[in-house]
């Protein structure tokens, strides 16, 4: 589990994640963010059962299962994992955020009078289980627990538990077969859990962050999957027996599922979200960056903007659908070039009409499908990872990266395909320089940007 530099974390130090937490985070406000918007709730998020009954964490924390003050040796679980989550986890302290000084400050700008007790807020701060489904050990103030990712565990707790120790592999993996036809959540795969997590941490159709609470101070939301769970305190260990079951996914599959699932997302909330309900747009659905930037009169449109909207128009955030033209044009050209073509149309319908809008965003959700066939067929081989790289540094080195976003979300994709097992630190070390540039966003440049990422080009054609 060892990992990058920056953005990775240490099996055997949980607290190590927090601070890496806080070099991720790049300011305030980003930190703000990683705090304020934890991972999805159950019932919203991810298509999770509702019919069972969620019996809170505290039926998790005996001993005897996962409430144990330090890891076992030996077995297929840790048994720490409560204490993990309670100590480590900010999870865990989802709905007292929700309590906190700025939380308060969002809500007077609202008109909220207590966000601990607002559906908007707590849709994403806590279990938001219906009343009866909550169990006796139910607590709300538990935040975001055990059972909003692992689903209500009233049918499966009890083939859930079983002797730790000295069960062999078939056994265990014939108990989590069990385990998961009674409702445990799949987490393991990577599809299921850039639904759960995106839901909150870049937002759905039940649950967004809108315009106007980012306008009373919540954070622009930012996320990439395999960093994110990375960067998590680890409550199990990718060891030989986690492998052997089939639990273990590679930092690039979770990385491509996350860009897969953030732009059927995006497009779904798009087309459900855009119109205005009065004389403006939703605007959190677009490119944050189209208006938050210094008012400038120096400022320099990349060619590829100029030559998709005119200057003032909003831009769609696209970032995830042009990171999957990347990595399918290596497999499918013909199809990338069509999803190319489709993502210009779905910007420019932004200065058409509503109906041509909605036609862009379906055609689109009908590629992005067919490209996740293409690209879920097989892991990427190593030459794709490399073709991956070179083709974002080039992106990058050209100075048509358009803002921060755009920039920020370039780095955490060559940070994953950078990982190597073998060296968890040595391929990250040609991007210090462009995390450097990317330490504040109030203060980026895309001259800065630009020159880090021809001199990581540089490094990378040189090797």
């Amino acid at each position: 589990m060892n990992r990058t530099k920056q953005l990775r974390l240490n099996d055997s130090t949980p607290w190590l994640g927090l601070c890496l937490l806080a070099m991720l985070c790049f300011n305030a406000g980003l930190l703000h963010a990683a705090k304020l918007s934890p991972n999805a709730s159950a019932a919203t998020g991810a298509e999770a059962s509702t019919e069972a009954m969620h019996l809170g964490v505290a039926s998790c924390a005996n001993s005897v299962c996962h409430g144990r003050a330090a890891a076992v040796e030996q077995g297929n679980v840790l048994q720490n994992e409560y204490r993990t989550w309670a100590k480590y986890d900010n999870h865990s302290r989802a709905y007292a955020i929700l309590k906190n000084a700025d939380s308060k400050r969002i809500a007077a700008n609202m008109g909220i009078k207590d966000a601990s007790q607002t559906a908007e807020c707590l849709a994403c701060h806590a279990d938001t289980t219906p009343a009866n489904l909550r169990g006796p050990k139910f607590h709300i103030s538990d935040g975001i627990g055990c059972e909003v990712c692992h689903g209500g565990a009233e049918n499966w707790i009890d083939s859930h538990y079983g002797a730790n120790t000295s069960s062999p592999a078939d056994n265990a993996i014939a108990r989590h077969q069990a385990n998961l036809k009674n409702g445990l959540s799949p987490t393991e795969e990577p599809a299921f859990t850039a639904k759960l997590c995106q839901s909150c941490h870049l937002g759905n159709t039940n649950q967004l962050a809108t315009h106007e609470m980012m306008a009373a101070g919540h954070p622009r939301l930012r996320f990439e999957l395999d960093t994110w769970l990375a960067l998590m305190p680890p409550h199990h260990s990718y060891d030989a027996d986690y492998q052997q079951r089939g639990k273990s996914s590679l930092p690039t599959t979770r990385w491509l599922e996350g860009r897969m699932q953030a732009a059927q997302d995006s497009l779904t909330v798009l087309e459900q979200h855009s119109m205005p309900q009065g004389l403006f747009p939703e605007l959190a659905v677009f490119d944050c960056h189209s208006c938050h930037r210094p008012m400038d009169t120096r400022v320099q449109r990349p060619l590829a903007d100029k030559q998709l909207l005119p200057a003032g128009a909003i831009r769609i955030n696209d970032n995830a659908l042009r990171t999957i033209v990347t990595v399918v044009s290596l497999r499918n050209e013909i199809l990338g070039q069509e999803l190319t073509l489709a993502i210009r149309q779905l910007n420019q319908s932004t200065v058409l009409s509503k109906q041509a809008l909605q036609a862009s965003s379906r055609k689109l959700m009908t590629l992005v499908e067919r490209a996740r066939q293409s690209i879920g067929d097989s892991a990427l081989n190593d030459s794709e990872q490399q073709a991956i790289t070179r083709a974002l540094l080039k992106q990058g080195a050209s100075g048509e990266v358009r803002d921060y976003a755009d920039a920020e979300q370039l780095f955490l994709g060559l940070q994953v395909l950078s990982f190597d097992k073998n060296s968890p630190t040595r391929g990250a070390r040609r991007y210090d320089e462009i995390f450097t540039v990317l330490s504040d966003e109030n203060n980026y440049t895309p001259r800065r940007f630009k020159a880090a990422v021809q001199k990581a080009l540089k490094a990378v054609t040189e090797n």
